[in-house]
């Protein structure tokens, strides 16, 4: 009778563990634990020994910080090609009309999507360049790659190829023109990807969209290859929603960029049941979340608020997430207390 009542305590258990929700993500890395470290590498494992200075590169002032390649004066911010000004590389690019019957022209003559391009075998996010070039350039190439201090400078991040700047973006070589939402069209239907050749076959990449704010909140289908031009509107108490779904087994980082220095934004990733995963809030760096590994299917919400400004134009953010897709392995042999578990 024992036994029987034990083996029913059993099941009833695993039943409902069967319903728990999977975890989200094994680590975070954020600009708030690599503050953390107060300028000291000791930690990373393996070690950071060249350059010699490395620890350099953890200043607020040098690439993390505002003024650097991820800050406001940077390819991300308004100084960029991307925008809907005239003067905007974008906006002719993707804003004026499809080109996109001239864009498979172009990549068969081996443009940006073509297996020539920066998305091919040859390409930055291949076997033998991220996991074999770009470590092998010293320690810091190293740190660049998934799980690394400066992964957000990275290949997988806003700057690499699979980001807004790349071939899948706003000034891609898809030829897709943009709605009024700021999603893809080649004049009659929504497009969300592409494929690229790739040896002795193709791989499929999500196309990254610039959406509207106000698209972006309300949509239920986005991905991880998405970028937002939004403001906090006065009084400046609201925070700003973006839910979004990892279609991959993959690292996805989210990096919240100010258009104005005087700005101080606060960035936080939550699961779908409202868990804070990882918050990202220091003052000295551009916030920025990498969480690793995203199982496919998992739903995640960014959410972006204003802590303090010291101007009165408005209060202008850009909020990018890049998704590294299921062809970059899951493996992260870094480790570090860069790294929250």
């Amino acid at each position: 009778m024992r036994s029987r009542k034990m083996l029913l305590t059993l099941a009833c258990l695993l039943a409902s563990l069967s319903t728990l929700p999977a975890v989200a993500a094994d680590w975070a890395i954020t600009s708030n634990a690599i503050h953390e470290l107060q300028g000291s590498l000791h930690s990373v494992t393996p070690p950071v020994n060249d350059p010699v200075d490395a620890e350099q590169y953890l200043g607020s002032s040098s690439a993390l910080g505002y003024y650097g390649p991820i800050g406001p004066y940077g390819p991300l911010g308004s100084l960029g090609p991307i925008g809907s000004n005239a003067w905007d590389v974008s906006y002719w690019i993707s804003g004026a009309a499809s080109w996109n019957e001239w864009s498979e022209d172009l990549t068969e003559l081996g443009g940006p999507l073509s297996a020539a391009g920066p998305l091919g075998p040859d390409g930055p996010l291949s076997d033998t360049a991220y996991d074999q070039t770009l470590p092998g350039i010293n320690d810091f190439g190293k740190q660049l790659q998934a799980g690394g201090v400066w992964t957000v400078l990275g290949p997988l991040g806003p700057l690499g190829p699979l980001g807004p700047l790349g071939p899948l973006g706003p000034v891609g070589a898809h030829g897709f023109s943009t709605d009024s939402h700021g999603r893809y069209t080649d004049g009659t239907q929504i497009q969300r990807n592409v494929t690229v050749d790739y040896n002795n076959g193709v791989r499929s990449y999500e196309l990254y969209e610039n959406y509207t704010e106000s698209y972006a909140k309300t949509a239920t289908d986005n991905d991880t290859s998405f970028m937002v031009e939004g403001y906090i509107a006065y009084p400046y108490m609201e925070t700003d929603s973006y839910t979004f779904t990892s279609n991959d087994d993959q690292y996805v980082t989210v990096v919240l960029v100010p258009m104005y220095t005087l700005d101080d934004f606060d960035l936080v990733i939550k699961d779908q049941q409202g868990t804070v995963l990882a918050t990202a809030n220091t003052a000295s760096y551009v916030d920025f979340i990498q969480l690793g590994k995203v199982a496919a299917g998992t739903e995640l919400r960014a959410e972006v608020s204003l802590y303090a400004t010291g101007h009165s134009y408005p209060k202008e953010y850009r909020l990018y997430v890049v998704g590294s897709t299921s062809y970059i392995g899951t493996t992260t042999p870094i480790s570090g207390d860069h790294q929250l578990h």
